[in-house]
C-alpha cells in the first residue's frame, strides 16, 4: 500500500510519522510545495500555480489541487494522508482523489468552532501570530476565518476517516463539524523507544554544545517561543530566576524552528550576554539530537494556549523528566497536579518561576513520584509503533473498500 503524506518534509512531525509508516510496512512518499529533500523518505515537489512573489499562500493550496492529483496518479498512490486539516487536508480534498485519511493536530481544528467568539483564543496568541497584530491585520484575519472554517468543514466531510491526538480534538471534530463518530478516532502517535538510547560520549558532547555544567539541573521549554507557546512568559520567569542569582539551573528555550518574536529575541540576547546558564536555541535541531538530549533534562515546560497532544511532552514523560504545564484541556487530560506533574495556574511569570524552584528543590522526590507513573502511561497509550500499525490497518481497510466498490482494483479518482 502506497501512502501519500501531505505535509512539510522539513517538519519533525512529518519525518516522525512518515518514518513510522515505513516501519509499519507501507510505501510512503511526501508531497508538498517544498524544495526540501528528506533523505529517509522520498519527496515530491508540486509546483504551485499561485504564489505571492514566490511565497506560498493559502491560495497556492486552493488553486494547485489538479497538479497534486496528477502527481498522486503518476506515483500510483493508494491513499492520501494529510497532516493538519488545513492547509494540507484542504489541498487533498480539492483534488477529488480518494480515499483520504486525515490527521487533526490542534490549531487546524481548535481555531474554528461554530462561532468564532467561542475559541477564547486572543488573536495575538493564535498559531499564525508572531508579532503584535495591527487592526487592519486583525480585520483581514476575521474575514479569512470564515473562509478557512468552510474549507476545514469540507476537508473533514471528504475524509474517509480522521484521527486526532487528544480527546478535545476528537470531540471538536465530531461536535463542531458534525462528523459521524465512526469516522473519528483517538491516536496519540507516541514515542520511539530505541531513539532515546545514547552513549556517554554523546552526552558529553551535548553538555559541551549547550554549556551544561555537571552540577546544574536542566530546565527546558522545547515547544517554541511563538506567542501560542507563551515563550514570553517562560522567558520572563527565567529572567526572574537569573536575576535572583540562581546558578545551579540551566534554563533553556528552543525555538523548534518556528519564528521568534523580535522583542523576545532582543531580550534573550541581553540575558545571554550576562547569564551563561541561560540558553536560547534559534535553529531547528535534528530530531535525533533532541531525543538524546532528554537524558540530560530534569524539567520540561509545556504551556501552549491550546494544543493537541504534545510529542515533546510525551518524550519528556517517557524519560522521567518532571513536566510543568499550564491548565489547558490538553494538559489536564494528561497531567494531574502533584500526581504525575506540576500544573501552574494561573500561568504567570511569577507562578512559573516559583514552580521551577519548588520542583528543582525537591527534584529527586518528584522524579521518583512522577517518573514510573508517566512512563507506564506512555507505553500503554502513546507508543508510536503500536499506534501507527493501527492507522495502517485502518488505511488498508478503507483502500480495500474502495477497490471492492470500483470492482476494477482502481481507486476513486484514478
Amino acid at each position: 500500500m502506497h501512502i501519500a503524506v501531505l505535509s512539510d518534509p522539513a517538519n519533525f512531525h512529518t519525518q516522525k510519522w512518515s518514518l513510522a509508516l515505513q516501519g509499519a510496512g507501507a510505501e510512503v512518499t511526501i508531497f508538498s510545495f517544498s524544495d526540501y529533500e528528506y533523505d529517509q523518505v522520498p519527496c515530491v515537489k508540486i509546483q504551485p500555480r499561485y504564489t505571492v512573489k514566490g511565497r506560498v499562500t493559502y491560495a497556492s493550496y486552493l488553486y494547485s489541487a489538479d497538479r497534486l492529483h496528477k502527481a498522486l496518479l503518476k506515483h500510483r498512490v493508494d491513499i492520501v494522508n494529510p497532516i493538519n486539516i488545513t492547509p494540507f487536508g484542504v489541498w487533498a480534498a480539492r483534488t477529488g482523489f480518494r480515499p483520504m485519511a486525515s490527521i487533526a493536530m490542534g490549531a487546524d481544528v481548535l481555531e474554528y468552532p461554530p462561532n468564532r467568539a467561542e475559541t477564547g483564543i486572543p488573536y495575538e496568541r493564535s498559531w499564525s501570530s508572531v508579532e503584535d497584530p495591527g487592526l487592519l491585520k486583525q480585520a483581514v484575519s476575521s474575514f479569512k476565518w470564515y473562509v478557512f472554517r468552510h474549507q476545514v468543514q469540507d476537508a473533514l466531510n471528504k475524509s474517509d476517516f480522521i484521527i486526532g491526538d487528544n480527546l478535545q480534538l476528537v470531540q471538536a471534530v465530531k461536535e463542531w463539524f458534525g462528523i459521524p463518530a465512526h469516522k473519528v478516532s483517538l491516536n496519540r502517535w507516541g514515542i520511539e523507544e530505541e531513539l532515546f538510547e545514547t552513549s556517554e560520549a554523546r552526552l558529553n558532547a551535548l553538555r559541551e554544545k549547550f554549556g551544561i555544567r555537571p552540577w546544574q539541573k536542566v530546565v527546558l521549554a522545547p515547544r517554541g517561543v511563538k506567542p501560542v507557546y507563551q515563550g514570553d512568559i517562560v522567558l520572563q520567569a527565567y529572567e526572574r530566576l537569573l536575576r535572583r542569582g540562581v546558578r545551579d539551573l540551566k534554563l533553556m528555550l528552543f525555538s523548534a524552528g518556528y519564528d521568534i518574536p523580535e522583542k523576545l529575541d532582543k531580550r534573550a540576547r541581553a540575558l545571554e550576554a550576562h547569564f551563561p546558564n541561560f540558553y536560547l536555541e534559534r535553529s531547528q535541531l535534528p530530531r535525533t539530537e533532541v531525543l538524546e538530549l532528554w537524558s540530560l533534562v530534569d524539567v520540561c515546560i509545556s504551556a501552549p494556549v491550546y494544543d493537541g497532544y504534545s510529542n515533546a511532552l510525551s518524550e519528556a514523560r517517557y524519560m522521567g523528566v518532571v513536566p510543568i504545564v499550564n491548565a489547558i484541556p490538553a494538559n489536564l487530560e494528561l497531567i494531574e497536579h502533584l500526581k504525575n506533574g506540576w500544573v501552574v495556574d494561573p500561568f504567570t511569570p511569577e507562578h512559573l518561576a516559583d514552580a521551577i524552584l519548588a520542583v528543582t528543590e525537591k527534584l529527586d522526590h518528584y522524579k521518583q513520584a512522577f517518573g514510573p507513573v508517566n512512563r507506564d502511561w506512555i507505553l500503554l497509550n502513546a507508543h508510536l509503533q503500536t499506534n501507527v500499525r493501527r492507522f495502517v490497518r485502518d488505511c488498508k481497510k478503507v483502500v480495500q473498500q474502495y477497490r471492492r466498490k470500483k470492482g476494477t482494483g482502481m481507486l476513486a479518482g484514478q
